[in-house]
Formats: C-alpha cells, structure tokens, sequence
C-alpha cells in the first residue's frame, strides 16, 4: 500500500504499543499500510459514511487482512472497543473534529494524532481544555499545501495564546511554514480597505509576528 505523504507522516506518530481508531479513515489505506508494515498488530478503522466503510473493507478484503482489520461504521468514538486509547483523525475541519470527540469515550482516550484542515488555534484550546497536553507538532508539505500534524497526551499543561495560535512547538521549529502564512497574511492585508482601519491594525500585528517566526 503506498501512502501519501500526509498519511505517511501520521503513521511514523504511531507505535506499536497503540491501541488505534483510526477515525474517518476512507479507504482504509492508512490502516492497511500500518499492519502490512508491522507498526500494528490489529486497528480499528471507521467512517461516518456507508459508502467509504464500505471501500474500506473491499481494500482490507483485497489486502487479505479482515483479522487484523476491523472496519465499523459509526461516528468516531462512538465505536470504540474498550482496549481503545489511541484516535487518529485526518482530513477532516475542527468544527467537525471537536463534535467528534465532544463523546463521553474521549476520557478512555489517552492519545490523539490530529491532522485538521483548519482552525489549529481552536483545536488545540478545545483539547487543552479537555485535560490533553501537545507533545508533538510537525509540518508536512504535499502537492502545494502545507498539513499540520498535532500529537496531544492525556495531561495538563499551560499555554499562552500565542502558543495556541501558532503552536507551541511549531513556532520555533518551523520557518517555512511561517514564511508562507506571513505571505497570506500580505494578501489578505492588500485586500482591507483602508477605511477599515483597526481591522487592518490587527492584521499588521499578526504579520509582525509572523515575520519573527520566520528568523
């Protein structure tokens, strides 16, 4: 099974003493790569869509892996077993990522490896708040698009909103990254009318800080 580089990255985040969900998981492909490749003995994989459940277990029935494999469809934490502690999620919006985990099984959960589309800022407040601390942060960037790959721990740690704006490991380790979001941050400035004079004033605070990150 080759992955793609995203999918690649979130499978280095995962060991093998990880009881994993791999949750919105499509096609199955990052399942299949994990076990085919002995980073995981057995997973559990899911999907909210009967369409792309079903793709998935074509692909682990092609694989031979129906043993190892154990496609449900269901909301996310919704169908975890009990031994389940460790939930992958990639591809999908916070918005939608934080209804998933907003599930009274979060608390068996010890270890989240997110990829969100977008709104880090409010995904990493929202897990902070569920008592999850962020012990890994790295950039991935495949086919013109920059992904953000977030390990949060089951534990309690305090983060400025600085922090939780850019990241509180990404902001020293990645300049790449910041150097293209002070370029989007130009383009939207070029787009404020100067009459909004306080919008543009946040938007040029924002871009001076980013131009830090990226020294």
């Amino acid at each position: 099974m080759v992955l793609s580089k995203r999918l690649k990255s979130i499978a280095g985040l995962i060991y093998r003493t990880d009881n994993v969900i791999d949750i919105g998981c499509d096609h199955a492909k990052l399942g299949i790569y994990l076990v085919k490749n002995k980073i995981l003995n057995y997973l559990l994989v899911s999907d909210v869509n009967q369409n792309a459940i079903e793709n998935g277990i074509k692909n682990i029935k092609k694989n031979k892996l129906e043993k190892k494999i154990d496609a449900r469809l269901g909301y996310g934490l919704e169908v975890i077993d009990v031994h389940t502690d460790t939930a992958v999620i990639s591809g999908l919006g916070t918005n939608t990522i934080i209804k998933i985990l907003s599930n009274p099984n979060l608390k068996q959960i010890k270890k989240l490896i997110i990829q969100a589309n977008n709104d880090h800022f409010l995904l990493r407040r929202f897990m902070v708040l569920k008592g999850f601390y962020i012990s890994h942060e790295s950039v991935v960037y495949e086919k013109g698009h920059y992904y953000i790959n977030i390990v949060f721990l089951r534990g309690k740690r305090k983060y400025t909103l600085k922090e939780l704006r850019y990241g509180p490991i990404l902001m020293y380790a990645n300049k790449d990254y910041f150097d293209f979001l002070l370029k989007k941050k130009h383009a939207i400035l070029d787009n404020i009318p100067k009459y909004k004079f306080w919008t543009r004033i946040k938007h040029h605070k924002d871009a001076i800080y980013l131009k830090k990150l990226t020294k």
